[in-house]
């Protein structure tokens, strides 16, 4: 299990505001400034779903779920290998996007830095897969998940020409069959998410700490004591 920790400049580790670990699932969102909504149309929207799966291709980097938003890129990913893939993977997302809806002079249309949280399989997994697909219901762009086309759920429960998901154990355990598992998946989407689950993943995402319960946090706690210590 490999960890890099990330500062802002000038603060020191004690300060630390990022944790990325490898071989395990991170919530990523990569917001604009000043919510500026960068993808506007549909061809927006096409272009930034190819580099995904371009991306996919070419990174160590499993995509489990997405949402794209006019102002906003939410994606549940794992590491697969050296865990500083994960900012390698979004600054070239970012660059990609950035070039393909306007013209790469001035300032950067991103603040400065994504928000990432690293979030335990498991239940989290599930339930933070299901925050990503429900969003755009919830930002208001669309009646329910299955509405909007710029999400990873069309794809995930077949209503799409593809299908490059990387399927995470935790989704795979939902069934034997596929449309078991997308059987079982749309009934859980159906219950709906509770304003303590929502509360929790959104809060995790602005501190940039765990997703997960009190036993998450202490296993990461001591394997950041034993890296630290050597042992």
């Amino acid at each position: 299990m490999c960890f890099i920790w990330t500062t802002r400049v000038g603060e020191s580790m004690s300060e630390r505001d990022r944790l990325l670990v490898s071989g395990v699932p991170h919530h990523i969102v990569r917001k604009t400034a000043n919510k500026m909504q960068l993808l506007r149309r549909r061809a927006d929207y096409i272009r930034c779903i190819g580099h995904l799966y371009t991306l996919r291709e070419n990174n160590p980097v499993n995509i489990h779920a997405w949402a794209l938003l006019p102002d906003r890129i939410h994606l549940l990913v794992t590491p697969t290998a050296e865990a500083d893939a994960l900012s390698q993977f979004v600054k070239a997302l970012s660059c990609r996007v950035t070039r393909g809806v306007r013209l790469c002079e001035g300032e950067s249309p991103w603040e400065r830095r994504f928000r990432s949280s690293p979030v335990q399989p498991g239940q989290w997994f599930l339930t933070t897969m299901h925050y990503i697909e429900r969003l755009p219901a919830l930002a208001g762009l669309a009646r329910a998940p299955h509405q909007y086309p710029y999400s990873s759920y069309r794809m995930r429960v077949g209503k799409s020409d593809t299908d490059w998901l990387d399927d995470h154990p935790d989704y795979a355990a939902l069934g034997q069959e596929r449309k078991e598992r997308i059987a079982n998946y749309r009934q859980y989407l159906a219950s709906g998410l509770n304003v303590d689950e929502i509360r929790h993943i959104e809060s995790a995402l602005a501190s940039g700490g765990l997703t997960g319960s009190k036993s998450f946090e202490a296993l990461i706690d001591e394997k950041l004591r034993e890296r630290k210590t050597g042992t």
